[in-house]
């Protein structure tokens, strides 16, 4: 009977040892891997809010919606392109939810908003989309994954100088940040091979009728417009309707126009229009065969520039996340971000100190079957020099 009592003693300390050991391991296993995510799923963004929606979506489906043996638990808010709601969400997720990492916005002026936040708090925001140069200059916690603004549209305006031969260009584009960042990137590339800007207009953000801007324009070599979101249907058709002869470019395609679930509704306007694209889903890069193939299965359509944008980030939040392990501090997470070197959808991406990442930028050429044709690839890269952002083309 002594023996027993002993045994049982024996047994039940052990047990009692080996619950305290496993037990908040086993916990920890169970507990989901929490990530934020904001999209502009109404307000003039929304055409393209979606297809960041449905590109995060895939990403999160290709691994079960799990990693390192947990759940993941992805919480989607919508920012209705609009900077206060946004920011009501950011902090909603960062000090409610506690979510590891933000992905997103697409909006211009709500980026720039969150990038302070999350130096504050602090939390890491990858974004979705090029950025505006401020996130790098004043901010410490945003990560570039697609460049900047002004490294998008640099190398559109190389290939229109180097390639197509213009010399003089026209410009029109919708009077916010994002606006004159993209336009500003193709002016430097364009004047930096000769290029002259012969007339500059900026629209309103949500501007319909364009038939005034687009009949003040000076004749030149090219046109180039960027219309957001759904300022491209009335921008294109109406530049169709004016029977305008200058030759159309864009500094970055605003969604929409190598977009194969809206391109069409565009009409016949966008022939001929070159743009450059963060990605297309016609690239020969790692990855792309599947994740298109799996984007229609589950869509209908073929993803566009902004659904491999958050397609593209989402991984790179997953990569970071895991090569993090078991250091759940926003620290470990910065820095298992700023070592990355992946391969995706738009090539080699990897962050140099500024947070900017390097990868390859697509031109694109709108065939008359109003579908995109790559027709350059360009290598870009940005980083912070003194007060301001340089873009160059990485060799």
């Amino acid at each position: 009977m002594k023996r027993l009592t002993v045994w049982s003693v024996t047994f039940v300390t052990v047990l009692i040892f080996v619950l305290s050991v496993s037990g908040p391991r086993a916990l920890q296993a169970a507990e989901p891997i929490k990530i934020g995510f904001i999209f502009d799923l109404t307000g003039f963004l929304a055409p393209i809010g979606q297809d960041n929606k449905q590109g995060a979506l895939i990403a999160l489906e290709q691994i079960g919606n799990q990693l390192m043996g947990r759940p993941i638990e992805s919480i989607m808010e919508d920012g209705g392109t609009n900077v206060n709601t946004a920011m009501d969400k950011a902090r909603k997720l960062a000090e409610v939810d506690k979510v590891r990492v933000i992905v997103g916005p697409i909006f211009g002026a709500s980026q720039q908003a969150m990038g302070g936040y999350a130096d504050k708090v602090p939390i890491p925001v990858i974004t979705i989309a090029p950025s505006q140069n401020v996130e790098v200059l004043k901010n410490n916690w945003s990560f570039l994954a697609h460049g900047t603004c002004e490294s998008s549209g640099y190398p559109m305006g190389l290939y229109a100088a180097e390639k197509l031969g213009y010399k003089t260009a026209t410009t029109l584009a919708s009077d916010f940040v994002a606006g004159h960042e993209f336009m500003a990137g193709f002016i430097k590339g364009f004047e930096s091979k000769g290029g002259k800007i012969i007339q500059s207009q900026w629209s309103p953000p949500g501007t319909k009728d364009f038939v005034p801007f687009l009949t003040a324009a000076k004749q030149a070599d090219c046109l180039v417009t960027w219309w957001p979101g759904a300022e491209a249907f009335s921008g294109f058709s109406q530049y169709k309707e004016l029977n305008i002869k200058m030759p159309l470019i864009q500094p970055a395609d605003g969604g929409m126009t190598a977009n194969p679930a809206v391109n069409k509704k565009l009409g016949n306007g966008i022939i001929g229009v070159y743009t450059p694209v963060t990605y297309s889903h016609v690239a020969s890069t790692p990855g792309n065969k599947e994740f298109v193939e799996q984007y229609i299965k589950k869509f209908g359509g073929g993803p566009g520039a902004n659904a491999g944008g958050s397609y593209i980030s989402t991984q790179i939040a997953l990569d970071a996340i895991k090569r993090a392990g078991n250091d759940s501090s926003p620290q470990a997470l910065k820095k298992a971000l700023l070592e990355l070197k992946m391969d995706t959808v738009h090539g080699l991406v990897t962050f140099n100190k500024d947070r900017i990442a390097t990868y390859t930028c697509p031109i694109v050429k709108i065939d008359n079957n109003l579908n995109p044709q790559i027709v350059a690839e360009y290598r870009i890269m940005a980083e912070k020099v003194g007060d301001k952002v340089v873009t160059s083309i990485a060799k």
